[in-house]
């Protein structure tokens, strides 16, 4: 009988052992638990960081975008703007231009007639009573 209280004692002291060992596990669980549960919680927070910085960078982006096209459609607005213009003073270069010609070919005329107007002159006041005939030197101190 002494020897089955032995044996009793015996094995109460190992399932006082291994209880005391599955209460140190489900401690040493419990903290792998809690710090699993705080890392889980840190992540959950950076992923919403992130997120939100995703957001607030694909907002940037939409905005910049809209401001892009905004500007590329007033570039091209000022670009046709600007090839009216320098179309419409080519047309008033080109127009000029044929105004000059038509003054010079005018003033070439003019020229001429002018100089045939002189020869005419001078005829008429070399065949005046009174005058002496006009040599070919003095015909050109007059010209």
């Amino acid at each position: 009988m002494l020897e089955d209280l032995d044996h009793l004692a015996a094995r109460i002291g190992q399932l006082v052992q291994r209880s005391r060992n599955l209460h140190a596990e489900r401690d040493a669980l419990r903290n792998k638990l809690a710090h699993t549960e705080a890392e889980r919680d840190a992540l959950r927070r950076s992923q919403a960081e992130t997120e939100a910085r995703v957001q607030s960078l694909q907002s940037g982006l939409s905005d910049a975008e809209r401001g892009r096209e905004q500007l590329l459609s007033q570039a091209q607005g000022a670009e046709t703007a600007l090839r009216a213009e320098i179309e419409r003073q080519q047309n008033e270069i080109l127009t000029l231009q044929a105004r000059l010609q038509s003054r010079d070919a005018d003033v070439l005329r003019l020229h001429d007639v002018a100089a045939s107007a002189q020869v005419r002159i001078d005829a008429v006041l070399a065949r005046l009573p009174g005058n002496a005939p006009l040599t070919d030197a003095a015909l050109q101190e007059t010209n």
